[in-house]
């Protein structure tokens, strides 16, 4: 297996290599076998990516079962996060496999108990919230999340979608508890950097907490692929990207009405508008021998002051062997200000 740099997340005592892997399609149908999954597991772990990001509602509990059978096929150790979604506006769907009332935080461990089944794990490296709560307090999932790791079910705590004031929240409850939060999941990539000013990069600074974004490539739009108008985004993708445009998880300042927001088209469908900003990118990628895709991962690799741990959906092989071209080298301090210059000349 290829020897990567190994990342520490936050102050916990979980390593992982500077890029995981995004399980959310990963789910048994007709187009898709065994064996496909076998074998992007496999390609992974050859080449030192053994860091997999999953979640109870990833096809209904599929890809975490997908993600076991591939571990115990294969053998090999790999690091593994997972996530707990609580009733919350920003994930309107949920798993309804629960003895007691999902709006209670015991939930939790009660899909946490869950997760490790579908896993086949006696403890989760990463366990997540997926989203702030709508019912009771981040201070009373905390508690829960400090007690499953005095238990030994789960090794670190993260959160997901959560603003700054609620990561400083849930990291001084944890801290009660002599725990650490670990880790912060938020949409990032070049063409969505709220969390550089909305609080969020500098609350990971300051208490030492890692940033793993989601969305790496903006649903495949960073890779170049739909420059043309050749090929179609997908509904899946198109629903995503709005996601982010009408600011469900609040990631910014935008008091505009929402029927406003609905007749603007987000900027990563117009293709005219982005141009300078692939013409920028491809000049950078020629001269380091790499593609769109991979200039835009390692551009979030390579961030400075925070660790930045991407983790781009991947659901074919050629996906794998496309992402491993963004690691191993390193974008200049020259290329990262060209890059955010033409970034900001898109406004």
């Amino acid at each position: 297996m290829t020897e990567l740099e190994k990342r520490k997340l936050g102050a916990s005592d979980v390593m992982v290599p500077p890029m995981g892997i995004g399980t959310m399609f990963w789910n048994f149908n007709e187009s898709t076998t065994n064996e496909i999954f076998f074998q992007i597991y496999s390609t992974c772990l050859d080449n030192g990516i053994n860091f997999f990001d999953t979640a109870e509602i990833y096809s209904n509990g599929g890809s975490e079962r997908i993600l076991s059978e591939c571990q115990k096929n294969d053998g090999r150790p790999i690091v593994i996060s997972s996530k707990f979604a609580p009733p919350s506006s920003m994930i309107p769907l949920s798993l309804k496999r629960y003895t007691v009332s999902k709006k209670s935080p015991l939930a939790l461990m009660e899909a946490l108990d869950g997760s490790l089944k579908r896993l086949d794990v006696d403890c989760i490296d990463l366990y997540n919230m997926h989203a702030p709560p709508a019912h009771n307090t981040i201070e009373d999932y905390m508690d829960i999340m400090a007690e499953a790791v005095i238990e030994g079910k789960i090794r670190a705590v993260g959160v997901c979608n959560f603003s700054a004031s609620q990561i400083r929240k849930a990291h001084t409850c944890l801290a009660k508890h002599n725990i650490a939060l670990a880790t912060a999941m938020v949409g990032y990539n070049i063409l969505r950097r709220y969390p550089e000013t909305n609080g969020v990069f500098e609350v990971c600074h300051e208490l030492n907490i890692a940033l793993i974004p989601y969305s790496p490539l903006a649903q495949g739009i960073l890779t170049g692929r739909y420059r043309t108008g050749k090929n179609k985004i997908s509904f899946a993708h198109r629903a995503l990207i709005y996601f982010s445009h009408f600011n469900i998880v609040k990631e910014r300042d935008d008091s505009r009405p929402l029927i406003q927001k609905i007749f603007t088209k987000p900027r990563e469908f117009n293709n005219k508008k982005l141009e300078p900003l692939f013409n920028v990118m491809d000049g950078i990628a020629k001269v380091h021998n790499k593609t769109l895709a991979q200039v835009a991962l390692n551009w979030l690799i390579t961030t400075e002051d925070v660790c930045v741990i991407p983790i781009p959906g991947i659901r074919n092989i050629q996906h794998v062997n496309h992402n491993l071209g963004a690691l191993g080298w390193h974008l200049t301090k020259e290329d990262r200000a060209r890059i955010n210059k033409a970034e900001t000349e898109l406004y």
